[in-house]
This record gives structure tokens, C-alpha cells and sequence, in this order.
């Protein structure tokens, strides 16, 4: 018969080696407990594993996009709050110009309400969302549009001065024609609304709009500029009666002013709601994007969660099992520790 050595230490380390296995295995049985998924995605899943991890890339792209989206939703509400105030605002202007009477009381109580018109409209001209301004286009750094007072009204009195050779508001003005005023609301005054001349007196907006990719391969427009062509005639109708001294023109020459205010100011107006039906489609069209990719990273998700997922049940079996064993080789361990021959000399 043949026998094998076996020694008090090879004894005493087999017990701690098995402990080492079961606490690394309790370890993993844990975590699958706590996170209902599998421990090493790597070595249950395999070849598979690179799939899941192109499928968390399409989550995270898709609820990155959910995210930005977000923020735009939140710039056109802004800017549609925006442009529902500017066309109030000229629908009021509107109002009063078509109810006004003769007289001078009513041309200086007109022409006050169109200053009071162009601060209002220039205080949502440079709104912000607190990070960016909703009126510059692509320059969102800076402030689009220029206070009545702070330039456009000297360009204004200007282009009337070299026109009439007289100053607005002064007694001379009174003997100007309906005729010629008509004539400079066509040229001189309209020119003041056009580029370039807009650029300089009136706007420091972008004429790119910001765009914004809303899903994968799908990109609309998310912001609008000062420069749009129903928000110069808002600020055409309004300076009109803000600025060229309506109280020192005659009657006919003051008649002419609200005409062409008149004209410019219900184009504007219908131009404006246009506007925002053009970013209400934006609106519209970011919503469905949402909902689209949010029934995708759901189906993703849910993918992941089936292919990466642990049996919590089974996990929760092997944890009592291995807490058990463990409890076990450390009592082992214990007796074996204080095994010695002296015991049995």
C-alpha cells in the first residue's frame, strides 16, 4: 500500500482557498441581486457582449437628442410667447390708428402710444432664454435689436430733414403736402427698414436661423431673427407714428402717415402669425421626434435589460447557499487551526 504526505499546513490553506472562491462568488451573487443584472456581462455574454454595447451607444445617442430637444422646445415657446406679444401689441397700435379721430390731442396721444409700442416691442426683441437671445439668429451672444431712442429716432429725423428741410415736430412741418408725405413713406422712410440700412440703425441679428438636429437623420428650424420681414414692418408702422412728429403735420399730411400705417401695420400683424405657424411645425415636428425615439430607447432598453439581466430569484438562492457554505469553511478552518500532534503524543 502506498500512502501521501499531507501536511498540517496544506490542511489549514485548503479551507481558506475554498473561502476565497465562495466570498468572490457571493461578491458577483450580490450585485446581481442588487442590480437585477448579470455580473460579468463579458463572460455570460461572449461574442454578444459587443452588441449590447452598440445598442447602450443607440440609447445614449437617442435620450442626448431627447435632452437637446428639450432645450429647443423650450426656445420656441419662448420665442412663440414672444411673437404672440409683438402681434398683440401691434394689433393694439392697429386699433387705435383706424379709431383715431381729427385733431391734434389724438395725434399726440397716437404718437405716444407708438413709442410706448416700440419699447415693448424692443424689450421682446432682446428677450433671452437666460442663456442665449431668442431674436439673433445664430449670433446669440448679443442683443438684436436697437432701443427706439438710442439711434433709429436720429436716423429718422435725418432722412425727414433732408427731405423736407425741416425738422420733425417744428412749425415748418406743418406745410408739407399729403403728396410728398406719401412719397417719403415710400422711399426715404421705407428705405430706413431695409437692408443695408436696417443692419445699421435697427438690427445686429444673423439672417441664419438656428437649426437643430431633433433625431438621427432629421434637422428643423428652432429660432427665427429680427430681421424677418413681418418683424421690420411691425417696426415700420410703429415708428410711422413715433416718429415723424405726427401733432406738428397737417391734417392730410397726418392723414397720409396713419394710411400707410395702417397698411403696414395689418400686413405685419398677419405676417407675424404666419411666423409662428412656420415655427409651429418645428413645435410639432419635435414632439413626434420625442415620441419616436422614445419608444425606440424603450424597446433598446428593454432589450438590454432581457439579454444583461440576472435571475434574481436563482441570485437570491446562491447568496443563502454560498452565505452558508461560508459560515461553514470559516468553522472548518477554525477547528482545523487548532489541530496539533502535540494533541496526541
Amino acid at each position: 500500500m502506498e500512502t501521501t504526505y499531507v501536511s498540517t499546513a496544506a490542511l489549514r490553506n485548503q479551507p481558506r482557498l475554498e473561502i476565497q472562491r465562495i466570498q468572490a462568488e457571493l461578491v458577483n451573487r450580490t450585485s446581481e441581486l442588487a442590480t437585477g443584472r448579470k455580473a460579468d456581462i463579458g463572460l455570460a455574454l461572449g461574442t454578444d457582449t459587443g452588441r449590447m454595447v452598440s445598442l447602450r451607444n443607440e440609447v445614449g445617442l437617442l435620450e442626448t437628442l431627447m435632452r437637446s430637444n428639450g432645450v429647443a422646445a423650450a426656445r420656441l415657446t419662448l420665442i412663440q410667447a414672444a411673437l404672440s406679444d409683438i402681434r398683440d401689441n401691434a394689433s393694439s397700435v392697429l386699433n387705435s390708428v383706424i379709431a383715431l379721430p381729427p385733431g391734434f390731442t389724438s395725434a399726440v396721444l397716437v404718437e405716444q402710444e407708438g413709442r410706448a409700442a416700440l419699447d415693448r416691442l424692443a424689450d421682446r426683441m432682446n428677450g433671452s432664454d437666460g442663456r442665449s437671445f431668442l431674436f439673433s439668429g445664430t449670433d446669440t451672444t448679443n442683443a438684436p435689436f436697437t432701443q427706439f431712442e438710442d439711434g433709429p429716432e436720429a436716423a429718422i429725423a435725418s432722412a425727414f430733414l433732408t427731405k423736407f428741410g425741416v425738422a420733425v415736430g417744428s412749425a415748418g412741418a406743418a406745410a408739407i403736402s399729403a403728396t410728398d408725405m406719401t412719397d417719403f413713406l415710400n422711399t426715404e422712410f421705407a428705405a430706413l427698414f431695409d437692408d443695408p440700412a436696417w443692419g445699421t440703425t435697427w438690427s445686429s441679428a444673423s439672417d441664419d436661423d438656428l437649426t437643430s438636429r431633433i433625431a438621427v437623420s432629421e434637422r428643423v428650424k428652432t429660432g427665427t431673427n429680427a430681421n424677418e420681414a413681418s418683424l421690420r414692418l411691425v417696426t415700420e408702422g410703429m415708428s410711422a407714428i413715433a416718429g415723424l412728429g405726427l401733432s406738428a403735420l397737417s391734417q392730410e399730411a397726418r392723414d397720409a402717415v396713419i394710411d400707410a400705417t395702417r397698411v403696414r401695420i395689418g400686413q405685419a400683424v398677419s405676417d407675424v402669425a404666419a411666423l409662428q405657424s412656420e415655427l409651429g411645425y418645428s413645435e410639432n415636428a419635435i414632439s413626434r421626434a420625442n415620441e419616436r425615439m422614445g419608444l425606440a430607447r424603450d424597446l433598446l432598453t428593454q432589450t438590454i435589460v432581457e439579454t444583461e439581466g440576472a435571475d434574481v430569484a436563482d441570485a437570491k438562492v446562491r447568496v443563502d447557499l454560498l452565505t452558508t457554505q461560508l459560515e461553514m469553511s470559516f468553522a472548518l478552518t477554525g477547528q482545523l487551526s487548532r489541530l496539533s500532534i502535540l494533541n496526541y503524543a
